[in-house]
């Protein structure tokens, strides 16, 4: 496999033969942040750089193994980041015989990227600026056909707004697949590239070196990944159904974290996204997929009244942010907002924070849906409101003198409290990612999520396999079958490879990334003061159960020392 290492002052490239045939995901993008960016450098600057990376599974049938690893220096952060997506973007990399693209400082005008042809190609972007993700594909594929992979930004990332992520291009062309958090999006703004076209129809990749073994290895894990019980739930309802768990364990961020129940959850939870989909039928469906060869089909197809698509997919964690936590109970308004937020580029946990802080400062009203929509309608704009919505939920609440803000280093608290779900919280703390779910959820973990003992090693263990499964390109989504079974995971990259793996593999490979990332965010500057909860949530008792935060960040000291 090869890494394209692209000058965009230049507009000149090279191959180069990755050393590591087992770097991919997270791992790599991590490991080049950390051995080639300067900590304390820019992140809008031209010492930055984005690496887009595929994991050493991917293109090869494998159950949800495409996922895309986005890695930059976030302007959100200020620390190491790493959003990856699902979509087409990774398997199509690795078809083309890449396992990484590097792009390195600054293009002095806007243009588009084509892998092609065992090469690629700079073209102008000026026709396609000012546009939306979905009017964007739409272009693209008119100009150059649908067998692409696209990666592109909208007008937050043009703007270079802070919560402007990259959307990549779903199966059916839908550029809904967001790499969301951190401000990936303004990095790639930054560095003057709207999309970056992927053929997907390239070749096969290299044989295994062992075919035979490989392929019983591939039929074990995807036959383990149909029979979990929790993604046959997944397969029924998507992420939605998360929100029954969280409101029953009061953990539900609900008017800007308030309390932890949200009287309307059962209008925009699992339940009510799958009445709403059978009874307005249409477009609507329950399970597709993202990426090809996904056993688990997870993604909502939420239609209008007419039956005609609003939004797919729509998540647990926007239902959360941008539902319970505004105090709205609207299907049709949430998904709206989603599509908004997919169409421009944007973390609909961030702005979903950020709005709730400004309904603190008076410019919108929890519960008033409208209130909100004239908020976000200023993004595409580009007015100072908009723009200031579009930084995020942080820089919000600086600029408007609001206190109560629910970030960690910077980033917005995403869809469980952490009173409630104890681990989660402790993985907000101490992940170098911030306040990212991804980096190590716990609530699916057999435990009183209410008690402060076990909740240490629960998130630690799980940040570690959090992040051995992002340096794979494996979604988060296959640990609930398969994390108890890191062996089947081993013997397809042994089979692959050639290589003699442990099970403990995994282990490793996880505590390495985080290691990494952690020794950036130390050389960037980053303190103690940039880790802890925010003050309200170590102060204030958790409505309707009292729950209190009784973990100190001494305790926490340490976590991933070996």
């Amino acid at each position: 496999m090869k890494l394209l290492r692209i000058d965009l002052n230049r507009g000149e490239g090279q191959f180069e033969e990755l050393e590591n045939p087992l770097a991919g995901g997270r791992y790599l993008t991590s490991r080049l942040i950390k051995t080639e960016v300067p900590p304390r450098c820019n992140p809008l600057g031209a010492e930055n750089k984005l690496i887009l990376a595929c994991g050493p599974l991917a293109g090869r049938g494998i159950s949800s193994a495409g996922r895309l690893s986005v890695g930059c220096k976030s302007p959100l952060t200020g620390g190491i980041k790493e959003a990856n997506a699902g979509g087409t973007a990774g398997d199509a990399l690795a078809r083309a015989g890449l396992r990484a693209v590097v792009l390195e400082g600054q293009a002095p005008e806007w243009q588009i990227l084509v892998i092609d042809n065992g090469g690629f190609k700079f073209l102008p972007a000026t026709s396609y600026l000012g546009v939306g993700n979905f009017e964007l594909a739409r272009r693209l594929y008119a100009d150059f056909g649908r067998d692409y992979a696209l990666v592109t930004i909208g007008q937050a990332g043009e703007q270079q707004l802070y919560a402007a992520g990259v959307a990549v291009t779903d199966v059916y062309g839908r550029p809904s697949r967001l790499a969301a958090r951190g401000g990936v999006g303004a990095v790639m703004g930054s560095k003057h590239i709207k999309a970056i076209l992927i053929p997907r129809k390239v070749g096969p990749v290299p044989e295994p070196a062992s075919k035979e073994a490989f392929t019983a290895a591939r039929l074990a894990f995807n036959k383990l990944v149909a029979g979990s019980d929790r993604v046959k739930t997944l397969t029924e309802y998507g992420t939605p159904e998360t929100m029954g768990l969280t409101n029953a364990l009061g953990a539900l961020p609900t008017l800007n974290f308030r309390q932890g129940t949200f009287a309307g959850a059962e209008a925009i939870g699992g339940d009510a996204v799958y009445r709403l989909i059978e009874e307005r039928g249409g477009e609507g469906k329950h399970s597709e997929r993202c990426m090809d060869s996904c056993v688990i089909r997870c993604s909502t197809v939420i239609p209008d009244r007419d039956g005609k698509e609003i939004v797919a997919p729509l998540e647990y964690e926007t239902l959360c942010l941008m539902g319970s936590n505004l105090g709205v109970a609207d299907l049709d308004a949430i998904a709206r907002w989603n599509y908004w937020c997919n169409d421009w580029g944007l973390d609909t946990i961030e702005i979903g924070a950020a709005l709730a802080v400004m309904a603190e400062a008076g410019r919108a009203t929890f519960g008033d849906a409208a209130s909100f929509t004239t908020l976000l309608e200023e993004i595409p704009r580009n007015t100072l409101t908009g723009r200031l919505l579009g930084m995020g939920a942080g820089y919000c609440g600086r600029v408007l003198g609001v206190k109560r803000v629910p970030t960690v280093k910077n980033q917005a608290i995403s869809g469980y409290d952490p009173r409630g779900v104890k681990g989660t919280g402790i993985t907000y703390i101490t992940s170098p990612m911030g306040a990212d779910h991804t980096a190590g959820l716990t609530v699916f973990a057999p435990v009183d999520h209410h008690q402060a003992a076990g909740q240490k090693e629960l998130s630690r263990q799980m940040q570690i396999g959090r992040a051995a499964y992002d340096a794979l390109g494996l979604c988060a989504f296959l640990m609930s079958a398969t994390a108890a079974h890191p062996q089947k995971v081993v013997d397809m990259l042994n089979a692959i490879y050639n290589t003699r793996l442990p099970a403990g593999y995994l282990n490793e490979l996880g505590l390495e990334v985080l290691q990494t990332e952690l020794e950036f965010n130390r050389q960037a500057g980053m303190k103690g003061e940039d880790e802890g909860l925010p003050e309200f949530m170590r102060k204030e008792k958790l409505f309707p159960y009292n729950l209190t935060w009784d973990i100190t960040e001494e305790e926490l000291a340490g976590i991933f020392n070996v």
